[in-house]
């Protein structure tokens, strides 16, 4: 081939290639700012939660104790998925300390015994999934709680 055949072919190449970089590494920097708390004294279920979270291109920083994840900078966090059941500190007590502490960000419960939850926990929550449900639904509650236009307080 000739030299000016074999430019516009790479010309060609990258300029067909920019556009699908470009739109991934614009999602990927979109999610990298989401920053999730997870929190849940299961540590074999949370750790893949986790990895799942990661994949999808969101920053998670887990704690296996509530009373550890007290001592974090709530501000950090754009969102929080905590479990209902765990030693120290429940899922209320401990989104309660995170409202005090300063927290304004959105809240999923995770529990699984949803149907044992009572109506005055349950509205503490932004939202409540039984961790039963497909991983699906949990990344599509995610998204559709960070990637809303309207920023909210979620603190009341």
């Amino acid at each position: 081939m000739n030299d000016a055949l074999l430019r516009n072919l790479s010309r060609a190449s990258r300029t067909a290639a920019t556009p699908d970089r470009q739109l991934a590494n614009t999602s990927r920097a979109q999610f990298q700012k989401h920053r999730i708390l997870c929190v849940d004294d299961e540590v074999m279920g949370t750790r893949m939660r986790t990895e799942v979270l990661r994949q999808q291109g969101y920053s998670v920083d887990l704690y296996h104790s509530p009373v550890e994840a007290v001592c974090c900078d709530v501000l950090l966090f754009n969102l929080a998925i905590l479990d209902f059941e765990m030693p120290e500190l429940n899922g209320r007590e401990l989104l309660l300390r995170l409202r005090a502490l300063g927290a304004r960000f959105p809240t999923v419960l995770l529990t699984g015994r949803l149907e044992a939850l009572s109506y005055d926990d349950r509205v503490l929550f932004t939202r409540c999934l039984d961790k039963g449900m497909p991983i699906s639904r949990l990344l599509d509650v995610v998204r559709d709680l960070l990637d809303q236009d309207a920023v909210s307080d979620y603190s009341s």
